[in-house]
């Protein structure tokens, strides 16, 4: 089962005199990173929807924000402070009686003095909250993973058409390796004999034996067995039902990276190099759709 780490949820409940919402991000990165933004007012919340969030992922950077806040008017509107009110409106009064012509104060007056107001003390029942929030989480938390599904599926299809198009060059590698090694041994076999020219060979068994070690070094036999079966590991990963390890898919890539770049600076046949070329081109399409698996 492959799983994106891009994905968007949020949702939002009412529920015992409180609303409640939560919008989660996931995007890309090399280990779990858990961003959670709450109020002040319910910062005691914070570590277990933290938890909440490390059990549902593996990987990525996963962005929270939390917003609640109660539904009930008497909560929700701050409250206008009577002492400061009555303070303010003796001072407007002792403040006319000194001004000449003034008019006497008025309610609208009073009400324009700033400060009058009190923010209202959080008050809220700790069950019925924590309750509430963690049915929101674990809803958002859902959508995120049916979206992270989703994405995963299609970058499974995309990833295996890739290794498809990298067994078409290591085929097209194949065909001409064999013929590749015989013309570097028939080219070494002749450079030797011009470079010698009339001068008999003393031991032609040891000029034979270090040509085929030349070519030995050119084999590219490994290469092509360790690319089939990094291919093979990666396509059993990507169809089975077992979660994906994306970190161990970016690995696999990055040893296909390197069997390739070996073949092409072990020969100078035009046709493998060509090969090689549009098998690193797979290759780096390969990684980038890898790197979005968790």
């Amino acid at each position: 089962m492959i799983s994106s780490m891009t994905a968007f949820g949020r949702m939002q409940r009412e529920e015992a005199g409180y609303s409640a919402a939560i919008e989660i991000r996931s995007l890309n990165s090399r280990s779990l990173d858990i961003v959670l933004r709450l109020p002040k007012a319910y910062l005691e919340f914070e570590e277990e929807l933290r938890k909440q969030v490390s059990e549902a992922f593996r990987r990525g950077r996963v962005e929270v924000v939390v917003q609640i806040e109660p539904t009930a008017p008497e909560r929700k509107a701050p409250r206008l402070s009577k002492e400061l009110a009555l303070y303010y409106w003796r001072q407007l009064h002792d403040l006319q009686s000194v001004l000449p012509g003034a008019d006497r104060p008025t309610l609208r007056d009073l009400l324009q003095i700033p400060h009058l107001y009190e923010t209202m003390e959080t008050v809220y029942d700790p069950e019925a909250v924590s309750r509430l929030l963690r049915d929101v989480m674990a809803q958002s938390l859902d959508q995120v993973r049916l979206m992270r599904t989703r994405e995963g599926e299609a970058l499974g299809r995309d990833c295996l058409a890739r290794l498809d198009a990298l067994e078409e060059q290591i085929g097209t590698i194949e065909v001409r390796k064999e013929p590749v090694l015989r013309e570097f041994q028939e080219r070494l076999l002749r450079r030797m004999t011009d470079l010698l020219g009339s001068t008999p060979l003393s031991d032609e068994s040891r000029v034979l034996q270090e040509v085929a070690c030349l070519a030995e070094r050119s084999d590219i036999n490994e290469e092509i067995v360790r690319l089939k079966s990094h291919i093979h590991q990666m396509r059993v990963m990507l169809r089975g039902q077992d979660p994906v390890d994306g970190r161990r898919l970016d690995f696999l890539t990055q040893e296909l990276h390197r069997e390739a770049n070996t073949i092409g600076c072990k020969t100078g046949d035009l046709a493998t190099v060509q090969a090689v070329v549009r098998m690193k081109s797979e290759i780096g399409k390969l990684r980038e759709q890898v790197q979005n698996i968790e």
